[in-house]
């Protein structure tokens, strides 16, 4: 696993184009392999299926992208 800076924008940041370069590089995406747990597994799905009833365009790197922000939030206020 290999891992990446999360680039935040700057206050004071009122360059349009330095804040459109930061849009375009949150676009980019990387493959990655994680090694889950059966609980942690369990738990990804449970979380897919409650939002697939609801939004059937959901993807689990969607969920697994919140939860490592989250956490990075935490972590980083």
């Amino acid at each position: 696993m290999t891992q990446a800076s999360i680039q935040q924008p700057q206050v004071g940041d009122e360059n349009p184009e330095a804040q459109n370069g930061l849009i375009a590089k949150s676009n980019k995406k990387v493959k990655v392999t994680a090694y889950l747990t059966e609980q942690v597994e369990q738990a990804l799905t449970e979380l897919y299926i409650a939002r697939y009833r609801n939004d059937r365009k959901v993807d689990r790197s969607v969920i697994i992208s919140e939860a490592i922000l989250a956490m990075y939030e935490k972590e980083h206020p």
